[in-house]
């Protein structure tokens, strides 16, 4: 050992050094450990290996240097010669209890002095593996696993296959095939967590493209597992420092290879800040490479048609020629629900929208630069759709279905897909506010972006057309909406009050001809009144529902576009969630049906604070209500009604156009060149 060695150790600057004979020495290459490149005016590791050094010798070493200071880790260098079928005699040393007695000795040594004692072989020609004695090979290998077992890591690089031509003959490397090897080794270390991301991360593009070059499984590998570790100034300054062409290569590996499941995974472990700093590093990197697309893939995604956002969003995207958007809906409920389902889909092909059903969720689907969900959850979507499956290439947009207007802080804080969304659309300022309060991750990427399928309703032009069946031509046309929260034992949320007015309902129907009715049932409520014991059948509540049908003042309707069903309403009595909000935008009085168990938000409260409101369970006062604000018109919350819809829910006034063009807007404005 030079004095310059140990001058260096005793200084400080070493983090670790190397033992061996003169393989080790020639065919390792500091630079390409990312210990030697942390900090260019030190010598993070040092080799101390020489010609002819054995173990016993570097024992000696490494005892002279725990004498002075301390290191991390100590790489202890094995030639591969030793396994060799022309020179087994030197394998034979490794069954004389003398030399494992070294070896066990100098790993404790390493642990006595708060080191990591790591046993390396590298790798050789294979020319030479080719004459290995297979037993020789396999004693050695057991001796040295036996040695080192929980105390020591084992980095067995004696079969690695690279190009015979990084080899200057058969046994040294060449300074291309020294600077791989120690590049591969540096990140088996890393892996050992023997160092942090952010060390490799602060190597050069030779160090990315070596291994990218030869070993492009394991870069993936390592470039996924760094970008998930290291926190985000960190990369932040990696993606400043790579040439564009290595960056965007890296993005490529990253993106593609990672799920929306890591987002997941660290918004469990890191603090707010740092994974929203991360995220949106993700997002950006997404962004970047997407721009450059001629055709910029748009996909919008639910499982019920009655979920759909709106026409107007989905045309803005299809009128611009950089876009190709597509509706991809699978299908839940039942078959009552089914049929309805296959004419809203022939309602949707009418309109130009083009459709793709998913009738098996493993089917394969295309990969989309931006994902529209209207639902939030991850559950009950397409395989390719699921955040395990989603990889970053992909950016989610959320655009709720319904008005956020319950309290439901549980499935908020909680929720998975909230957390990894590039953005977030909401219908008012207190849902986003309420979101940004109580989500795990808060909601920074939440906009006030209106409610798409209520732009309609903001149209001058639009020409509202439904067709109810009306018996007299003063006939009152009112929307009896009853939710499928039925069953108190199956959801948090328990809004429905159907077992206990449903016949009541229809009685009232029957006995008032004086009043068309639309009835709107959630989709799920059928087979929940089964599992509620409501019905004793799927099929006797299809039959109930048909008797409304019947009825010739009355119809159900569970379809797409309900807004023509609102639009030439006259009132609407309910017990559903989003209709406390969604009623509003058409100014028509609204009864709501209340239990004991109901909980609403800020939003939900002081719409139905300026609505009428009855309990569900008292039959009376339910007719009563009718019979007062429907068919005597006697609308006497009218003007506070308004009041609230122009506070909360006017959303053109503050925003200046429809929800449609603002989301639009606001994903196409991103889109456009992002700062480096």
């Amino acid at each position: 050992m030079e004095k310059k060695d140990l001058q260096s150790i005793t200084e400080g600057s070493v983090d670790f050094f190397a033992t061996g004979d003169e393989y080790v020495r020639n065919n390792l290459n500091l630079e390409f450990i990312p210990y030697g490149h942390t900090d260019k005016n030190a010598s993070r590791g040092l080799i101390l290996a020489d010609a002819n050094q054995n173990l016993s010798q570097s024992y000696s070493i490494a005892k002279q240097i725990f004498e002075h200071a301390t290191v991390k880790f100590v790489l202890i260098g094995l030639s591969p010669y030793v396994v060799s079928e022309n020179n087994s005699e030197l394998l034979v040393a490794w069954d004389v209890q003398k030399n494992v007695s070294v070896l066990e000795d100098y790993i404790q040594l390493c642990l006595n002095n708060g080191a990591k004692p790591v046993v390396v072989v590298l790798p050789v020609h294979a020319s030479i593996r080719k004459d290995y004695d297979s037993n020789v090979v396999l004693s050695f290998r057991n001796t040295i696993n036996k040695v080192v077992e929980k105390y020591a890591v084992f980095i067995d690089l004696l079969d690695v296959k690279i190009n015979n031509k990084l080899f200057n003959g058969n046994w040294l490397l060449s300074a291309e095939g020294s600077a791989l090897i120690s590049a591969f080794l540096g990140a088996k270390l890393y892996f050992e967590n023997l160092f942090s991301a952010e060390t490799v991360c602060s190597m050069d593009n030779e160090y990315f493209n070596l291994l990218k070059k030869y070993f492009p499984r394991f870069y993936k590998k390592l470039i996924h597992d760094t970008f998930c570790r290291m926190v985000f100034d960190d990369f932040n300054r990696l993606a400043k420092t790579l040439t564009k062409e290595t960056r965007l290569d890296l993005m490529a590996n990253v993106l593609s290879g990672m799920t929306y499941n890591h987002l997941v995974n660290l918004s469990n472990i890191l603090i707010k800040d740092d994974y929203n700093n991360l995220a949106a590093r993700i997002f950006k990197l997404s962004l970047e490479k997407i721009r450059h697309k001629d055709k910029i893939t748009v996909a919008f995604y639910f499982d019920s048609t009655s979920k759909w956002c709106g026409d107007e969003l989905y045309n803005l995207f299809a009128k611009d020629k950089r876009f190709e958007p597509t509706i991809f809906i699978y299908p839940t409920g039942d078959n009552l629900t089914r049929k309805e389902f296959q004419q809203d889909i022939e309602k949707f092909k009418a309109r130009g929208l083009n459709v793709f059903v998913v009738k098996n969720p493993t089917v394969d689907i295309p990969v989309q630069d931006i994902l529209i969900q209207t639902s939030p959850y991850d559950d009950n979507v397409p395989r390719d759709f699921r955040l395990i499956n989603l990889k970053f290439t992909t950016l989610l947009v959320y655009i709720p279905y319904a008005h956020t207007i319950s309290s439901r802080d549980g499935f908020i804080r909680y929720n998975p897909f909230l957390r990894v969304l590039w953005k977030a659309c909401f219908p008012s300022t207190i849902s986003l506010e309420y979101y940004q309060r109580t989500c795990s991750v808060g909601m920074p990427r939440g906009i006030f972006s209106g409610y798409p399928r209520m732009d309609i309703f903001f149209n001058k032009n639009a020409d509202f057309k439904f067709d109810w069946k009306i018996t007299r031509p003063d006939s009152k046309k009112i929307i009896w909406a009853p939710h499928h929260t039925v069953s108190d034992s199956d959801t948090s949320l328990k809004y429905s009050t159907f077992r206990w007015n449903y016949q009541f309902m229809y009685e009232f129907a029957k006995a008032h001809p004086e009043i068309s009715w639309v009835v709107k049932p959630h989709p799920w409520l059928f087979r929940n009144t089964v599992h509620a014991h409501i019905f004793p059948s799927l099929e006797a509540c299809e039959e109930y529902f048909q008797k409304w049908n019947d009825l010739p003042n009355a119809q159900v309707y569970m379809g797409a576009y309900y807004q023509d069903i609102f639009a030439t309403s006259d009132g609407m009595i309910h017990d559903s969630g989003s209709f406390i909000a969604e009623y509003q935008y058409v100014n028509k009085p609204m009864i709501y049906l209340t239990r004991d168990t109901q909980k609403f938000n800020a939003l939900g409260n002081v719409i139905l604070k300026a609505s009428y409101t009855v309990d569900g369970k008292n039959l009376d006062a339910i007719a009563a209500i009718m019979q007062r604000v429907f068919i005597e018109g006697d609308d006497y919350k009218a003007a506070e009604r308004r009041a609230v819809f122009d506070k909360y829910l006017n959303y053109p006034k503050y925003l200046g156009m429809s929800a449609s063009e603002f989301i639009y807007k606001n994903i196409v404005d991103d889109l456009k060149e992002v700062a480096k």
